[in-house]
C-alpha cells in the first residue's frame, strides 16, 4: 500500500514539475501573458460578459474554421429573391431612417473588372472576365464617432462602419460586418455614455444589415 502511495506522491511531484516548466515557458515566451491572465482571475478588469459575449465565442468559431477574421464578424444570408439593387436600395433606406450618414461605396468588384478587362471588351462580350459581386458600404454618425475617439484613438479603427454585401463561391450572397461585441465587451466596461451611443450604432448596424438581406424597408 505505501508503494502505491509514494507512487502517486511521485506522480504528483512530476505532473507539478512539468505545469511549473510550462508556466514559466510561457510566461518568458509570452512577455508575461501567464501572469496577466492569472492577475485578471484573481482581480478581473475586463467587462464581465467579455468571455460570454467576444473571447469563447471567437474561440469557438477559430477553431471551427481555422479563419480569424471569421470570428470577428458578423454575417447574414441574402433572400435569393432580393436583388442586389434592392439590398441597397433597403439599406439606404434605413440608414436615413436612423439618422446614420452614408459616407460612401467602394464597388470592388466593378473595380477589377474595368482594371482586367481589355478596351471594348464589356459584359456580354465573350472575353469578358466576369468576378465575383463584391461592393463595400460605408456608414458614420459623426458626432458618435468624435466621442469614442475621445475615450481611445483606437476607436478610429472601426471608423467608418461598413457593410459588405459579396456573393461567395458558390453564388450564395452575403452581407459581412464587424462584429461590435468585441468594442463593446471586449475589454474594460466602457462608460455609460459611451455605452449607449455604441449600443444604438451596433442596434442600427443589425437594422441595416438584416433589413438590407431581406430587401425591406
Amino acid at each position: 500500500m505505501s508503494g502505491i502511495v509514494n507512487l502517486i506522491k511521485w506522480l504528483l511531484i512530476v505532473i507539478g514539475a512539468i505545469t511549473t516548466y510550462y508556466a514559466v515557458s510561457l510566461q518568458i515566451k509570452y512577455d508575461g501573458v501567464t501572469g496577466k491572465i492569472i492577475s485578471e482571475m484573481i482581480s478581473p478588469k475586463l467587462h464581465p460578459e467579455s468571455m460570454a459575449k467576444v473571447y469563447m465565442p471567437m474561440a469557438n468559431t477559430l477553431l471551427d474554421t481555422g479563419d480569424i477574421t471569421m470570428a470577428s464578424v458578423v454575417r447574414v444570408k441574402v433572400a435569393d429573391d432580393v436583388l442586389n439593387e434592392d439590398v441597397e436600395e433597403a439599406m439606404e433606406s434605413i440608414a436615413t431612417a436612423e439618422s446614420i450618414r452614408s459616407v460612401g461605396m467602394l464597388p470592388l468588384s466593378e473595380m477589377v473588372e474595368i482594371q482586367t478587362n481589355s478596351e471594348g471588351v464589356t459584359k456580354g462580350h465573350p472575353d469578358f472576365k466576369k468576378q465575383r459581386f463584391l461592393k463595400i458600404y460605408q456608414y458614420c454618425s459623426p458626432r458618435t464617432a468624435m466621442i469614442m475617439v475621445d475615450h481611445s484613438d483606437a476607436f478610429s479603427a472601426y471608423l467608418p462602419c461598413r457593410i459588405a454585401l459579396i456573393e461567395d463561391k458558390s453564388g450564395q450572397r452575403w452581407l459581412y460586418t464587424l462584429d461590435m461585441n468585441a468594442m463593446i465587451y471586449g475589454g474594460a466596461p466602457l462608460p455609460d455614455y459611451l455605452l449607449e451611443k455604441a449600443l444604438a450604432v451596433q442596434k442600427t448596424m443589425n437594422a441595416i444589415q438584416n433589413g438590407g438581406a431581406e430587401g425591406d424597408f
